[in-house]
């Protein structure tokens, strides 16, 4: 199955950037936009799985719409978009019920991940945001609760398909996971991850979530 995107933005250039990139994830289908909540209500979204919702918005911001959006529809996981991300935004889109907070300066990787989690049912807010493990030094990469689970395992000497099993996460979703681990990590294998997990003492199973 596919999922129904919907990207709410004002600023038609960067919609279409983040459209190029979110159609190349894998569990994405059809992809619709809207410039302010009044349009995103109006394209009655009811079947939508995903909604990217910028703060800054004509009329009613991100924060103030996001009651009517998820109205509007009911069964989307709603993340909010940024250009800041301050400590109390982020709080500010927790307290609002947001499934996550994804700051415009993140990577297309990030975005990607960001879509998984979100998909997975997971939240997705910036590391140190209260979504994140805690740091366990100041060289520590900021990797989420659930990457620390697939860091946990992969240091087990298991494949992604066990990963996933394990987990109850799809193998696409594993894989932007190691991806992402090896990013934080500077690593390019995962024997080369496992020694550095070892060295930042990450290479300790400790599962935080319960398989969905």
């Amino acid at each position: 199955m596919t999922a129904r995107l919907l990207l709410v933005d004002d600023h038609n250039l960067f919609r279409t950037g983040l459209r190029l990139i979110v159609q190349d994830h894998p569990s994405v289908g059809t992809i619709a936009e809207a410039g302010s909540i009044a349009e995103a209500c109006a394209l009655k979204p009811v079947d939508t799985d995903l909604v990217l919702l910028d703060i800054q918005l004509p009329g009613l911001s991100g924060l103030d719409g996001l009651r009517l959006l998820r109205h509007a529809c009911p069964r989307a996981r709603i993340v909010l978009v940024s250009a800041s991300v301050a400590p109390d935004a982020v709080h500010e889109a927790r307290l609002r019920g947001a499934d996550g907070f994804l700051p415009k300066s993140a990577s297309a990787e990030d975005i990607l991940e960001a879509i998984s989690l979100a998909l997975s049912g997971q939240p997705c807010f910036p590391a140190h945001s209260g979504n994140t493990a805690a740091a366990r030094g100041p060289d520590a990469p900021s990797l989420t609760a659930r990457q620390l689970d697939v860091l946990a395992l992969l240091c087990t000497g298991k494949p992604n398909k066990v990963i996933a099993r394990d987990l109850g996460l799809s193998e696409n979703t594993v894989r932007v996971h190691v991806a992402a681990i090896f990013a934080q990590l500077g690593v390019n294998s995962r024997s080369a991850a496992l020694l550095a997990a070892q060295r930042l003492g990450l290479a300790t199973p400790q599962l935080h979530g319960t398989p969905h």
